[in-house]
């Protein structure tokens, strides 16, 4: 079934998995705002508008597996079972936000989405639902209540001009066999039309009811119908009626779902602002009631594809070349001419173009930035789910929700976080019994915080748990071959702490299918290095553990130091270096198989890019320039024949066949046309601990 082309579905079904996303999101706060709160009427309403929602939005795309289920679900989301069950109702929502993201994941890859069993039995059970089949209950009244997708369908029927008929038939209650009376019933239905809707749609179901009630498309007249559907023995009573197009009240299914969302904002808006009753019809009215505030609330925003904003971007990079280009041309003009009177005009002119793509690029980044509050309203749940798993008393604390955070940067670190989260509530954090043991709070604590360091954005991961022993660190990384027992003189404590990093080691004990100590913690290494950031680890044992993950403001470009090493120019990000010096040959020492040299008071590494490469080694010069790049804890020198000085470059993404090095993580083009490789820090620090021992990097 398709009411409008199929390129404007496709893309009204991106609108809907993104509506859900928030609705589903909602439904989880709302759920663990019930478990501490079981008598807030006000979440239970929110609850109840939110899978009234999902279940219009569903059926006007045409899930209906997902929104026979959110109607199923609104059953038991009323006051009076909330009060009667007050502690299974949190449960129930909890996984019914699980089982529609399930749902959810499986419509979006086109697969038949899985039938929702668990969450049956929990409204099975607050329906006092018996699971064997019930007593024939006596003849009922034919309602015709079809639900969205059903009138979705009858009113597809009317769009094609057929003539559509709402059909009742009372089952005899001497009838013997139940199954057997639906099926003949069932192709009687066929053989007078197209069946639009059956309820019920299985013989199971109707072995507990002596009504079926069915919408059917036909050519016939309603005495033929009646009279064609009337089976002896089985039919005792059959009711035929007209339906007209107004019944179904058919809607295009743009209207369908920008109502939907509207009434989900005005849920946000208007949630104070009058009582809902339990019944869909009360309900109903309040969206309807409320949905002129929703719109003028829906007026200031507006939904963009982040495909779009990147091209937006990449064209300002583009600008921003052409801008080098434009400064390189008027310079060279300038020094051709210098007395020409053109040239305070073509400085003017720069100058303005300079300031108006400076602030169009701000405002590109600015819609580019979201808050990191997105990604870290999942964690309360993740936090509550291992929790209660694992019978741990676990608080949540959150700070720094507004910091902003390039929407690609903040998509990549939710996989990593989850993860830290996940084990810092599963091993890092003691049992109720343990932390008394140990003389601290029975409710153990994990932190979470956001705020801006330079143009780099830090986020802390932090619990005050067991911490990490180094002693057990050390001995499964030598068990592991990760550490010679020759090499473990040479680590320091930060050197120890940070092989939990290294892919294969664990520290935990048991491990859990929630999470393990040190497991994938290498995965969590690599996404924030792909990301040219960097992540340091604190941890005292007894006391606690503290992640912290420094990752650029964006991705898109970036202010950086250029410079020649060997022929090649190169260029690393302005914020990684702490200073630029200068060294003569006879300062640099051979330790251990690499070069050192003294700053100050500390002994660094010095790197050359041309023997990390195996190019053949260059003639010393006298005094090297050496730029100091600091990168978390860390610190190295980095020898290089000559500077270009600062420039800001628009980052370009390389193949992985263009690139044969690991040290480079991209590209950026200068106004001349000279290619510039940035180099990826992360992957020097990484080549230079496998190479010598980590201690050598101060």
């Amino acid at each position: 079934m398709s009411f409008l082309p199929d390129d404007r579905a496709s893309e009204l079904r991106e609108l809907f998995f993104e509506s859900a996303a928030e609705i589903l999101q909602n439904m989880n706060e709302a759920g663990l705002a019930l478990e501490e709160r079981p008598a807030d009427k006000e979440n239970l309403r929110s609850v109840r508008r939110a899978v009234h929602t999902l279940k219009g939005d569903s059926a006007a795309c045409g899930f209906r597996e997902l929104s026979e289920l959110a109607h199923e679900l609104e059953d038991v989301l009323t006051p009076e079972l909330a009060k009667e069950n007050a502690a299974l109702i949190p449960e129930v929502v909890l996984t019914a936000a699980d089982t529609f993201h399930e749902m959810l994941a499986a419509y979006r890859d086109h697969l038949q989405p899985p039938d929702g069993g668990a969450l049956r039995d929990h409204i099975n059970r607050l329906l006092h639902k018996s699971p064997s089949p019930p007593e024939k209950s006596s003849p009922l009244e034919a309602k015709f209540d079809w639900n969205e997708y059903e009138r979705l369908m009858i009113a597809e029927a009317f769009r094609r001009g057929e003539a559509v008929y709402n059909v009742a038939l009372y089952l005899d209650s001497e009838s013997l066999l139940p199954a057997a009376a639906f099926e003949l019933v069932r192709k009687a239905l066929e053989g007078a039309g197209r069946i639009l809707v059956l309820h019920p749609e299985s013989a199971a179901q109707a072995a507990s009811t002596n009504l079926i009630e069915a919408a059917v498309s036909s050519t016939k007249s309603i005495d033929w119908i009646r009279k064609h559907c009337h089976v002896p023995s089985v039919v005792s009573r059959i009711s035929v009626v007209k339906c007209s197009a107004g019944d179904t009240a058919p809607r295009d299914l743009l209207e369908i779902l920008v109502e939907a969302e509207a009434a989900a904002v005005s849920a946000k808006v208007g949630s104070g602002s009058s009582e809902l009753a339990a019944d869909h019809q009360d309900e109903s009215r309040d969206a309807v009631a409320t949905s002129g505030l929703a719109h003028a609330a829906a007026e200031n925003t507006l939904r963009v594809d982040a495909g779009r904003i990147d091209t937006v971007m990449n064209l300002v990079g583009e600008l921003i070349i052409g801008k080098s280009m434009l400064q390189r041309t008027i310079t060279e003009f300038e020094r051709t001419h210098p007395k020409d009177p053109l040239r305070g005009k073509f400085a003017d002119a720069l100058a303005f173009q300079s300031r108006v793509l400076g602030e169009l690029q701000k405002s590109v980044m600015k819609i580019r930035m979201v808050p990191v509050e997105q990604l870290f309203r999942r964690f309360p749940r993740v936090v509550r789910d291992v929790a209660k798993s694992r019978n741990k008393e676990i608080n949540l604390e959150i700070a720094g929700q507004n910091t902003d955070l390039d929407k690609s940067v903040l998509d990549a670190l939710g996989e990593p976080l989850a993860h830290l989260v996940r084990n810092a509530a599963d091993h890092g954090i003691e049992t109720a019994a343990e932390r008394v043991a140990a003389q601290k709070p029975s409710r153990g604590t994990v932190r979470l915080d956001a705020y801006h360091e330079g143009d780099q954005v830090v986020i802390e991961i932090s619990d005050d748990g067991r911490g990490l022993d180094r002693a057990k660190i050390l001995r499964r990384a030598i068990e592991c071959g990760i550490v010679g027992a020759n090499d473990t003189a040479r680590l320091n404590n930060s050197d120890i702490i940070n092989l939990i990093f290294e892919p294969g080691l664990s520290t935990a004990d048991e491990v859990t299918e929630i999470s393990g100590r040190g497991v994938g913690l290498d995965v969590v290494k690599s996404a924030v290095d792909n990301l040219k950031g960097s992540i340091e680890l604190e941890s005292e044992l007894g006391q606690g553990t503290t992640f912290r993950l420094m990752v650029p403001l964006t991705l898109a470009s970036i202010q950086s130091l250029l410079f020649h090493v060997s022929g090649k120019l190169y260029a690393v990000p302005l914020a990684m270096v702490v200073e630029i010096t200068r060294v003569s040959e006879g300062e640099v020492h051979r330790l251990d198989n690499h070069e050192v040299f003294q700053l100050r008071e500390q002994v660094l590494t010095l790197v050359r890019l041309e023997r990390l490469e195996s190019t053949a080694a260059r003639a010393r010069e006298k005094r090297i320039f050496v730029i100091v790049i600091g990168s978390g804890s860390r610190k190295f020198g980095l020898a290089v024949d000559s500077l270009m000085g600062e420039e800001e470059l628009v980052i370009k993404a390389l193949e992985d066949r263009l690139v044969t090095s690991p040290l480079v993580s991209g590209a950026s083009i200068l106004g001349d046309g000279t290619v510039v490789l940035i180099l990826n820090v992360p992957a020097v620090i990484s080549h230079l601990s496998r190479i010598q021992p980590v201690g050598a990097i101060a």
